[in-house]
């Protein structure tokens, strides 16, 4: 943000003043995420709490802050540029995700009457498009979703619809649902909206609970009115909005997807709160499915947990997004603004079908094997792509003008080149498919727009950056044209005046230029600034650049053609108007093209990121489902291993029918956490289409991944660190199958330790009895690690450390379980203090359960558990023995005896673990 303080002042007296204080505390109350501007014409105002904020947001400080109004209700007001107002607006819409509104005084300067002229929200960036997509390579998604919901006997019915703007495309699903609203959290996670609208009852427990998920996935919530969501005029205004195919009945009626109630529902609430029947949408949207069953599910947790995104949004997270700090930063290395966007929705939408993840990786092996091909991708083809997708927005809102039809042109111009470049690899079935056959059938069917803009486009203006419309198109412009280009040959000629006077060379060091506000003019380096010092010059202004100046004859010359010009782009008006409707004809080819382009951006994406590791990753092997196979040799953590001053330790891990279940166990920063979000990680990239950052991997289809990792509270949520574990963990349990991927890490530390061992053993053992998924179970409770007796499919792995006078990390993970706990050696690594490190070493012998008493043998892990197995059960057989005495029959002695019998029967065991407990040597 821009930090030059305001130096405009309030340009109102007393009695403006006076009018507006009353205006504006008569306006509705708002919250304070909503931030209210005043249009006065040449700059912006806030007001009260929103000027405080703002300046210390833009300036850092209040000071800007000036107070206006009647002496006895002053309030803050703050004043702002155009260029200040602007960016503003981006970091509160794409950034901080407020609500913004903008009002014009409808008023006089004396009586003033201040009403709402536009507003927009994260979801809703229709009336902030030119400020917020001016510059096209800010590749934001901004996806708006509505949902109704209604109780079906035990459970719910979930209707929702998203219409995301950029793609004019309106996606809608109708599902049933449990109390928690599971399956809509999925369909959240993969469509990432900005925005939620949601029908407005804060005393519905249903309302509360979807309202928390929304807020789980940083969405926020807009609450509607019941009549927002009625259907009455929703099949007109989908005739309206919807381009129908050829031959395809022209009644939205007809599709299918019309007879979805809820959903419908939904969608007339959207197209109400964005507005999409005014004028620029007809015929501009498709109507499709949100296809729940294509994609891997993720749940909240996972996406937080395998960092698949930055975790704070700022304005460069829609460019080049975040280097190392997620897997999107890391993946990111797209040249286009569509391909951006597209890596954000695949990363959030890996895929289940096979034959389409193998169709990308055959496409990414491909570019990672031709180095050349790849570099001349990025470099010198798709950068010069331009946001089709929003050009041909533009294009359908009847916004765009000349100039995108001339940046369209450019790349219908060049894309041949490209097309010529991927023949490279054309024997490649997928590249031909997916990318080759396409664009040359796009392309094709672009011919006419080329040759329309060829005959109607002054292309030479246009290289200048001037677009005009040819002069041949009419006898006025014709003659005006004339004229513009004898006052331009007569500038040059100034030119040569100017050097000769000047004693330059003409084109070199003395040069004639056009500038947007300035006209003509010539312009100078900074160092021969004194050469036109008392001379008959008027200098324009003096920057980095040089200095800009003017005659007094080349001044008369440029107002000369200004006004010609002038009088020639008022005249073409017409003509644009009509070369810009017939350009829109052309958006179906121009949204597809650009959607081919993202792809291949994407996957020329995944190639680089591939060959620009630290160590190349590989092309995963994958299976079906039933493979039931999931080997990773000598995986990494992507994020972790670009780290400075890291030696990454990568590490193994098989899953197959035999070995499901993997409790993995050691000392606080021993690695456990890293190890299984890098396998997390992996799946997650091989089913999007990356290649993973392993040696070799082994990956049969998933259905989901999901997580519980961490212990954060969740207060500004209302739930506590156990509530929030215990619901996802509930969520994992109702969503898992024997295909997923569950990665839980530190389950059950937010309660006492009983209680947290006991809910952390039972979902362990339903896990692995019964849904018998892929999972690693990352635990302190060792006693955990016994489960591997009872479930055949459940093994123990530990990360290893050494301990002599301090305890050294190793990160490597073997099979076997962690023979002792390491917290007090790492409060040493801390700093402690040695007399608290010393009094905990003594509360660790009092406390220390049954599990860790010594005896011998104790020092061996494998022969500690057999000989605690072998006690126990001689402990269990005891008390089975006891339970069968008849006391009825039985005098008390008589049972003393028989107890005494049973006690000298155990101890002549000499099991060392029972001598232990009972305390004899």
């Amino acid at each position: 943000m821009a930090a030059v303080v305001p130096t405009k002042q309030f340009d109102m007296d007393a009695g403006a003043q006076q009018s507006f204080v009353r205006c504006y505390k008569s306006l509705p109350e708002k919250p304070s995420s909503t931030i209210r501007f005043f249009n006065r014409a040449d700059y912006y105002t806030l007001h009260g709490s929103d000027a405080l904020f703002a300046a210390q947001e833009i300036f850092k400080s209040t000071a800007p802050c000036k107070k206006i109004g009647p002496e006895h209700s002053k309030i803050d007001g703050l004043l702002l540029n155009k260029n200040h107002f602007e960016s503003f607006i981006k970091e509160l819409l794409l950034v901080k995700q407020y609500r913004v509104e903008v009002y014009v005084n409808q008023g006089t300067q004396k009586n003033q009457d201040w009403v709402l002229e536009y507003k927009g929200s994260p979801g809703n960036l229709i009336q902030f498009e030119d400020i917020l997509f001016g510059n096209t390579d800010i590749a934001v998604v901004a996806a708006v979703i509505a949902v109704r919901f209604a109780n079906d006997g035990s459970s719910k019915v979930v209707g929702v619809s998203c219409i995301d703007t950029v793609k004019t495309l309106i996606s809608v699903c109708e599902f049933k649902d449990d109390e928690n609203f599971v399956d809509l959290e999925a369909v959240v996670v993969s469509l990432k909206p900005k925005e939620c609208l949601l029908q407005g009852g804060e005393t519905n427990p249903d309302f509360q609970t979807i309202k928390q998920l929304m807020e789980r996935n940083n969405v926020l919530v807009t609450p509607r009115k019941k009549a927002e969501f009625s259907t009455d005029s929703l099949i007109q205004d989908l005739n309206l909005l919807i381009r129908f195919g050829k031959g395809q009945q022209r009644n939205a009626q007809a599709l299918p997807l019309t007879n979805l109630k809820l959903a419908m529902s939904a969608t007339a609430s959207l197209i109400t709160y964005l507005n999409l029947t005014g004028e620029g949408n007809e015929n501009q949207y498709s109507l499709d499915e949100i296809e729940r069953s294509r994609y891997v599910r993720l749940d909240t947790a996972a996406i937080k947990a395998l960092n698949v995104e930055p975790r704070t949004e700022s304005l460069s997270a829609y460019g080049a997004g975040s280097a190392h700090s997620s897997v999107l930063g890391i993946l990111d290395k797209c040249r286009t603004p569509q391909g951006r966007r597209l890596l954000a929705q695949w990363i959030r939408q890996p895929l289940r079908d096979l034959a389409l993840i193998n169709e990308r990786h055959d496409i990414v092996a491909t570019l990672f094997d031709n180095s050349d091909l790849r570099t001349e991708l990025g470099e010198e083809h798709l950068r010069r792509v331009p946001d089709l997708q929003q050009l041909a927005k533009k294009l359908g809102r009847k916004k765009a003008g000349l100039q995108e039809c001339y940046k369209i042109y450019l790349c219908m111009m060049h894309l041949p080149q490209m097309v010529q470049k991927l023949y490279e690899i054309s024997s490649v079935a997928a590249v031909k498919a997916m990318i080759l056959d396409p664009l040359k059938e796009h392309l094709t069917e672009m011919d006419k727009f080329q040759q329309m803009v060829e005959q109607t486009i002054d292309l030479e203006a246009a290289d200048k950056g001037e677009f005009m419309v040819k002069a041949e198109f009419d006898d006025e412009l014709k003659e005006l044209k004339e004229v513009m280009d004898t006052k331009e040959q007569k500038m040059y000629s100034q030119l040569n005046k100017a050097a000769n006077d000047l004693d330059m060379e003409a084109g070199k060091s003395i040069k004639l230029e056009v500038h947007p506000q300035y006209g003509y003019h010539f312009r100078i380096t900074l160092k021969e600034e004194k050469s036109i010092r008392n001379k008959n010059y008027i200098i324009l202004d003096s920057i980095k650049g040089g200095v800009r100046f003017r005659s007094q004859k080349l001044e008369d010359l440029n107002d000369e053609y200004m006004t010609a010009r002038n009088s020639y782009i008022a005249h073409q008006k017409t003509i644009v108007a009509e070369i810009v409707e017939t350009a829109a004809g052309y958006i179906p080819p121009i949204k597809s093209l650009g959607n081919v382009i993202a792809t291949l951006d994407v996957l020329n994406s995944f190639a680089l990121a591939a060959t620009c590791a630290n160590y190349p990753y590989i092309r995963p092997k994958m299976l079906p489902s039933d493979d039931q196979e999931l080997c990773l040799v000598q995986v990494r953590h992507p994020c972790l291993e670009n780290q400075e001053g890291i030696n990454y330790i990568a590490n193994d891990v098989v899953f197959d029918k035999e070995s499901r279940f993997l409790i993995v166990t050691g000392p606080n920063m021993g690695g456990k956490s890293t190890y299984i979000r890098s396998i997390g990680v992996s799946a997650l990239m091989a089913h999007i289409g990356s290649f993973v950052p392993c040696q070799e991997a082994t990956i049969s289809l998933l259905d989901s991944i999901l997580a519980r990792i961490g212990a954060d509270d969740s207060q500004i949520k209302g739930l506590s660190t156990f509530m929030a574990e215990m619901v996802e963990t509930s969520a994992i349990i109702r969503m898992a199958t024997a295909n997923s991927l569950v990665i839980i890490d530190e389950l059950g530390r937010g309660t006492s330790t009983y209680d947290g061992c006991g809910i952390a053993w039972s979902i362990a053992e339903h896990l692995a009895k019964e849904i018998k998924s892929y999972c690693l179970f990352a635990t302190h409770f060792h006693e955990i690690t016994r489960l591997a007796e009872d479930v055949p499919t459940a093994k123990n792995y530990h990360v290893t450390a050494i301990v002599s006078d301090k305890l050294t990390l190793l990160y490597k993970v073997k099979p076997g379980i962690c023979d002792q706990s390491f917290g007090i050696h790492v409060a040493k690594m801390a700093n402690f203090p040695e007399d608290v490190i010393e009094f905990a070493r003594q509360k660790q012998a009092e406390l220390e359960d049954q599990q860790g008493a010594v005896f011998e043998g104790s020092d061996d892990p494998e022969k500690k558990k057999e000989i605690i197995k072998e006690g126990e059960k001689l402990i269990h057989d005891f008390m089975d023995k006891c339970k069968s005495f008849n006391i009825d029959t039985l005098s008390e002695k008589e049972i003393e005896k028989k107890v005494s019998s049973l006690k000298k029967e155990v101890l002549n065991s000499k099991n060392p673990y029972i001598k232990a407990l009972l305390g004899k040597s």
